[in-house]
This record gives C-alpha cells, sequence and structure tokens, in this order.
C-alpha cells in the first residue's frame, strides 16, 4: 500500500533507533539471521566470485603456467672436525679460535649469505647470459635453509626458480648453480689468502710478546730472589708456625722458673725439693738439650751434699742423744750455717736461668716479627708472578696456534677444492606449481563465503528492513494475521470526498471505465487480503468473538488507518455490522479518507459526559452496515482522555450494546507515545500493522516490548507492502482460494495485453498479441532482466 516512507525514516531517526538494538555488544544470532536474510545475495556473491576465482586460474593454468625447479647446495662440512665440538687441550682451542678469527667465520650469518647469492654481484651476469633483468630473476627466484628439518639443517641451502619456460628455468638453474659453486671458490681463496695476510702480519707482534713476557719473568726472580712465591710462602708460614711454638715454650719456662724462685725466697721448698726443681724441667721444643733444663753448679752440689749430710747426721744423732746434748746442738748449729749459703746460691742459680731465658725468647720474637713483614710481602708477589705467568702461557698458545693455522692456510691454498657441493642437481617439476587448482578452489570458495557475507551483512545494515512476511513472523515470534499487497492504485490518490473507495468500487464494477485495465487486478487483490484477516481475526478465539479491536503501528505513516478502512469496508460488504473509531486525536485522518466532518467525535465524547456516543455516529452512503466515529476536535491532553474512567465505559458501551458485530479504533502509533496502549487495555486485544520495506526492524521489536509490558493483549501482526513486489504467491493472501479468478488476475497483471472476460467468469479466454507487440514484450523482458534478478536477490 502506499504510505509516506519518508516520514517513518525521519521519525526513526529522531528517536535514535540503531539497526540492532542490542546495545555495543556484537549479537551473533542477529549476525546469523542477517546472513540468513540475505542469503540469496551471499550465495550469488559467493558463486559469481568462486566461478571468477575458477575462471581466473583456469585461465591462467593454460596459457600462463609456471613451472619451478630447484636444487640444493652444500655449504659446511657435516662430518669435518673444524665444526665439532673440540676436545682437546688449551692449545688446540687457542689454534681453532685463531683460525676462526682469520677466516673469519666466528658466526654463520646465513641471512646475510642469502642476500650475497641473490645481489646483483652474482645474478646480473646470469641476466645478461639470458637477455633479462635482474629483478626478473630475483622475482622468481627463492634460496632457503633445506632439509625435512629446516631450522636445523643450516648447512644446506636450497636454491629454487620459478618461469612459465621449463626449459628455459633449467638452463638457468644449471647457471645459477654453477655461478654459486664458481663464487664459493673464489670467495674461499680470497679469504685463504687474506687470512693468511692477516696471520703473517700478526706473527711478529706475538712473537714479541711472548720474548718479553719470557724477560719479565727472568727479571721478576732476580729481583725477589725467589724461584716460586707460593712454594716460599708455604716454607715462610711454617717457619712462623715453629716459632710460635718455641715461644710458647720459653714463656712457660719462664714462668716456671719464676714460681721456684719465689719458693726458693719463701723457704717453703727443702733441700731435696730444691735440688729437683732446679734440675729438672720440660726444656725448650727444638732445642739440642731435648728435655734437658737447668742445673745447679759443682759449689752448690757440694753444699746441697753437705748439708744432707749434716741432716742425715742430725737425724741419728737425735735418734741416740737427747735435743740438748752437744752433739745434737752442734749439728743443728752447723745445719743453720748452711742453709743461708745453699740459698743464696739457689737464688742466683735460678736468676741466671731466667737471664738466659728472657734472651732466648727476645731472639725468638724478633725472628717472628722479620718472618711476618716477609710473609706480608708475599701475596703481592704471587699475583704479579701469575699474572706474568698467564699472559706468557696465553701468548705461548696464541703464537702456537697462528703458526699453526698458517700452516693450515698454506696447504689449503694450494689445492683447489670447491668448497660447496651440488648435494640435488638442478631439476625441473613436470607439473605447473601456478596456479594450482585446488588451491585456488579453496581460496575462491573461502574468499567467496568471506565477500558473500561482507556483502549480505553490508546490504543488511543499509537496508535493515522487512522483506517478507515470513521474516516479520520468525523475528517477532508473533502469529501473522494476513499479508496486504502492495496496491499502485492508491499511489498518488487525492485524500477526501470518498475518491479512493468510489474508484476502486467503480473499476470493480464498471466494466465499461476506462479504470477497468488498470485496477481489476488490484480490487480483486485488496479484496482477498482482507477477507483473510478478517477470516484470521475470526478463528483467533472461539469461545468468545472479538468485539473491539485496536490497529496501531510502530510508526506513523504505515498506512495503519487506510488499512483499518479497508478492513471496516471488506467486514461491511460482507455483512458484518462494523464501527470504526478514529482514536488518533492527534492526527485524524478518517474524515479527510472518508469525506467525513470532524465536527463532532471522540474527543467531544470523551470530554463531555452530557453527549451520549450516538449523535457522534456518522454513516458512509452505500453502506449500510458501516458507521464511524470520528476523532473531534484535537485536545490538549489526548493521553488524560484516553486513560479516563470514561473511555472504559465508552468501549463497555459499544462492545454490549449490540448494534456492532466489530468495534474498530485507529489508534495512534506505539512507540513515542501512549494512546494506542492506553486504548488497547479496554479492547479486547490489539493489531500491529508492520510495513515491509520502510520501518527498520528494530522498532517492531521495540512495539512489541511496549505492548508486553504493558499487559494489552496482542492479537497479531498484519504485515504491509510499501513497495511493488517481486512475485505473486498465493500464500500473500490466503492458501485455499486458488480460483480461476486468480490465475486470470495474475496472467492479467503480467500481460496488460490479455483481454479478460467478465469478473468472476472462469472461461477460458484468448490472448491477442501481435508479432510486433510479442518482439517487443520479449524485448522488454530481457531489457528487465537484471533489474529483475538484482530485485530477486533483495527479496
Amino acid at each position: 500500500m502506499t504510505v509516506q516512507p519518508e516520514q517513518a525514516r525521519h521519525l526513526s531517526h529522531d528517536l535514535g533507533i540503531g539497526a540492532i538494538a542490542t546495545g555495543d555488544e556484537i549479537n551473533l544470532r542477529e549476525l546469523w539471521l542477517a546472513l540468513c536474510r540475505r542469503r540469496k545475495l551471499v550465495a550469488v556473491t559467493a558463486v559469481t566470485v568462486l566461478t571468477l576465482t575458477v575462471a581466473v586460474a583456469v585461465y591462467q593454468r593454460i596459457f600462463n603456467s609456471v613451472y619451478l625447479g630447484s636444487f640444493s647446495l652444500l655449504i659446511t662440512d657435516p662430518i669435518s672436525s673444524d665444526n665439532s665440538s673440540s676436545n682437546g687441550n688449551a692449545a688446540s682451542l687457542s689454534g681453532t679460535m685463531i683460525e676462526q678469527l682469520a677466516r673469519n667465520t666466528t658466526t654463520n650469518d646465513l641471512p646475510t649469505l642469502i642476500e650475497v647469492l641473490r645481489s646483483p654481484m652474482l645474478l646480473n651476469p646470469i641476466a645478461k647470459q639470458f637477455n633479462t633483468s635482474y629483478a626478473s630473476i630475483s622475482r622468481r627466484l627463492k634460496i632457503s635453509i633445506g632439509g625435512e628439518k629446516s631450522r636445523e639443517a643450516e648447512g644446506v641451502l636450497n636454491v629454487s626458480f620459478a618461469d612459465h619456460d621449463p626449459v628455459q628455468a633449467q638452463k638457468v638453474l644449471q647457471a645459477l648453480s654453477n655461478a654459486y659453486l664458481h663464487a664459493a671458490l673464489e670467495q674461499r681463496q680470497k679469504r685463504l689468502a687474506d687470512g693468511l695476510f692477516f696471520l703473517t702480519k700478526n706473527a711478529p707482534a706475538l712473537q714479541q710478546k711472548t720474548s718479553q713476557l719470557q724477560s719479565d719473568l727472568a727479571r721478576f726472580r732476580e729481583r725477589h730472589n725467589l724461584i716460586e712465591p707460593t712454594e716460599e710462602g708455604g716454607a715462610i708460614k711454617q717457619r712462623l708456625a715453629q716459632l710460635d711454638s718455641q715461644l710458647l715454650g720459653l714463656e712457660a719456662e719462664r714462668n716456671r722458673l719464676q714460681r721456684v724462685r719465689t719458693e726458693i725466697s719463701r723457704g717453703r721448698l727443702s733441700a731435696r725439693g730444691l735440688q729437683e726443681a732446679i734440675s729438672t724441667g720440660t726444656g725448650i721444643p727444638g732445642s739440642e738439650n731435648g728435655a734437658r733444663g737447668l742445673s745447679v753448679g759443682d759449689v752448690d752440689q757440694s753444699l746441697l751434699q753437705l748439708l744432707l749430710k749434716v741432716e742425715s747426721e742430725l737425724a741419728q744423732a737425735r735418734s741416740k742423744y737427747n735435743p740438748n746434748s752437744s752433739m745434737v746442738q752442734g749439728m743443728e748449729y752447723r745445719q743453720r750455717q748452711l742453709q743461708p749459703k745453699l740459698l743464696m746460691s739457689q737464688l742466683e742459680a735460678v736468676d741466671g736461668a731466667l737471664q738466659l731465658n728472657s734472651g732466648r725468647l727476645a731472639m725468638a720474637r724478633s725472628q717472628q716479627q722479620a718472618l711476618n713483614l716477609q710473609f706480608l710481602r708475599q701475596p703481592a708477589l704471587i699475583k704479579q708472578y701469575t699474572d706474568i705467568i698467564q699472559d706468557l702461557k696465553v701468548a705461548q698458545e696464541n703464537l702456537a696456534g697462528l703458526m699453526s693455522a698458517r700452516d693450515n692456510f698454506q696447504l689449503e691454498m694450494a689445492q683447489r677444492s670447491v668448497p660447496w657441493r651440488v648435494i640435488a642437481p638442478p631439476q625441473i617439476e613436470s607439473k605447473p606449481v601456478n596456479p594450482s587448482l585446488p588451491s585456488n578452489l579453496a581460496l575462491g570458495a573461502m574468499l567467496g563465503l568471506g565477500v558473500g557475507a561482507a556483502a549480505g551483512l553490508l546490504r543488511d545494515r543499509l537496508d535493515h528492513v522487512f522483506h517478507s512476511s515470513a521474516e516479520v513472523k520468525q523475528d517477532l515470534g508473533l502469529p501473522l494475521l494476513g499479508h496486504i499487497p502492495h496496491l499502485d492504485f492508491f499511489q498518488g490518490a487525492p485524500e477526501g470526498n470518498l475518491l479512493l473507495l468510489r474508484e476502486l468500487d467503480q473499476a470493480a464494477t464498471n466494466l465499461e471505465s476506462e479504470t477497468y485495465n488498470r485496477y481489476l487486478c488490484q480490487h480483486f487483490l485488496c479484496q482477498e487480503a482482507f477477507r483473510n484477516l478478517f477470516t484470521s481475526l475470526r478463528f483467533l478465539n472461539s469461545e468468545k468473538p472479538l468485539r473491539s479491536i485496536a490497529i496501531s503501528s510502530s510508526l506513523l505513516g504505515e498506512g495503519k488507518s487506510l488499512v483499518a478502512v479497508l478492513l471496516a469496508k471488506t467486514l461491511a460488504e460482507m455483512g458484518q455490522r462494523v464501527l470504526l473509531i478514529d482514536a488518533d486525536m492527534r492526527r485524524s485522518r478518517l474524515e479527510h479518507n472518508l469525506g467525513l466532518d470532524n465536527l463532532v467525535g471522540l474527543s467531544n465524547l470523551l470530554s463531555d459526559e452530557g453527549l451520549h456516543w450516538r449523535n457522534c455516529v456518522q454513516s458512509l452512503p452505500g453502506f449500510e452496515c458501516w458507521h464511524v466515529i470520528t476523532a473531534g476536535l484535537r485536545p490538549p491532553d489526548p493521553t488524560r482522555l484516553l486513560s479516563s474512567k470514561r473511555m472504559r465505559d465508552l468501549v463497555v458501551d459499544l462492545t454490549g450494546c449490540g448494534d456492532y458485530d466489530l468495534v474498530l479504533f485507529d489508534t495512534s502509533p506505539v512507540v513515542g507515545l501512549a494512546d494506542a496502549v492506553l486504548v488497547a487495555e479496554n479492547c479486547d486485544g490489539l493489531v500491529l500493522l508492520v510495513s515491509l520495506g520502510l520501518v527498520d526492524r528494530g522498532l517492531p521489536k521495540q512495539a512489541f516490548e511496549i505492548i508486553r509490558n504493558s499487559g494489552c493483549p496482542l492479537l497479531g501482526i498484519v504485515t504491509n507492502s510499501i513497495k511493488p513486489e517481486t512475485s505473486i504467491s498465493p500464500n500473500s493472501y490466503g492458501k485455499s482460494y486458488g480460483s480461476a479468478a486468480y490465475q486470470g488476475a495474475s496472467v492479467y497483471c503480467q500481460y496488460p495485453g490479455v483481454v479478460m472476460p467478465a469478473s468472476g467468469s472462469t472461461q477460458h479466454f484468448q490472448a491477442h498479441i501481435s508479432p510486433r507487440q510479442g518482439w517487443r514484450s520479449l524485448g522488454g523482458m530481457l531489457y528487465g532482466l537484471p533489474g529483475r534478478l538484482l530485485r530477486w536477490i533483495d527479496s
């Protein structure tokens, strides 16, 4: 049906409704549904891309095939001892290091080697040989590390070359292998010469350094009067230990002598004890005497022996004589004279021993201090000595390695062996490698699916509307009550004075009218569509028939008012008593479409309690069963009137009076306004009109959420075609009618030159088409084929 699509688009933009009202997250279900909706476009795009890919691959395979050839180079010797880990002595390690330094092979830089092999220095001569350019050969040349385990087989290079001519590719590969072997030989000879020059140049410096280090070692030994500082330091340490032990013995002897003198001075020692204390001692460790100590001289011995003799005789006299006898007293007197003399003699002996001990102790301490000073110098001497020895050892090893490397270089220069070897000769594959039909087919399939999916999603985002009733039913999950096909009869028709209804009826009844050939098919389609809608409404509730129904849409301009008018007209023609009420008091259209006045209507009825609804009812000429209540004067607050108790009482009164079989309410749009929900709360249900090809998919969903949250009964949806449909199907307006009149109408719509019999007749008709008209029709069909294909894809 013809509506105003621009108004709906602007209102959708003003309400801020996007293509997919699912927030910022990607809804995979929406993407999948979008791909399903655009499956024709996805399939056509995928098939087209796949066909183009296969066609290009076949063309390239036939006219521009590419053959690949390759050969392998062994650039290192896998069993050479030079490449293995050395387990020899330091001299062999040093020689290997010097030799690697001279050969400049301390690192294996394979990327640099590959770049050298691809450089113009090596490829320009080959390019001139085959009358081509360096860029052409370099572009088709590939060098990689060979072997099944490419990361480990770093000593093998795989060289491949691609060309359209297999014979030419074989020749180029052969030239490349020869050039690489020759370049390797030249590079080897040059590297050996450079290495020999390097060794010869550095040999005098190494020899001079070795001789200088040997002289430094000799001067060091002469200056410090030593051979091995480490061993001499150990000897000094041992002598210090002996001196420490000797000092301990001397100090112990001194302490003993001091205790003996103290005991002698106090007279606590007897003659025999005195002799033992002086003549026996610990001795000095390490001395020649061993354990021998100090002893009393001969004079002292005679006094001591005399004293001992007197004491012995005194003891015998005491046993024979009285203590007062002259014999005992004389002996006691003699004893008293000998004891002081002996005491003085012993003190002099102890003092002499103490003096001798002090002299030895001072001498031992002096030796200890001298050895400590000598030992403290040893670490610095050892360090100097070790540094000289290490430098001399390194210099000798380097010199020996240099001499060995120079001998090896001279031997290798005398040889002319090629350092690289071709382990896989140049060979061209029998089948072309490019283009590969399986690879291109797989690539075309993946690319086609990707491009098709992208095209489908892009098309769905740019045209995010419903295109069929099935999409609406699947997306909303609501019962589909009917579908109103596109009727271009209403396009551009003026409003007012029953013009639309009169022209439609005239086209259906007046067979002589000029509008017959234009509107007969549309009259039939319109009539059947609304009859099917009425049938669906009747079978919604078999227990209690529907008495009041509200008709609304998501947005303004979807054709709900015209649908309400045509539904009421169809019901009236079928003998149903219908009351059509314009509940859209914000933008009333019924009075213009039906040519009625709007002086008294629903707004007056709701605001004036003294006004009865029968005084607001208007009849239509020619329709006895069809009455209308217009919207009335525009009120300042329609929402307040529609939510009032007066509105509820009015609906109850209209449905209970028995004058009408059905009361239809034409309401405001659901999205953005509450009027439709307020009216539907008092009715038996609400029918939501969805325009195909006009409103965004998110708007009917939003309207459905509003209706569901309000608790209003939603009977179902009715789809309305805004644009011409690509095909006519009986499913669009009923599956069961299948009459000859439909067949005739369908054929008539497709072939305007066919002359049909009278309306309702089932007789066969003949098409009177001249040959000229037939060629024109065929040309028109071929001319419009691309457009029809695009419409089929977009449907």
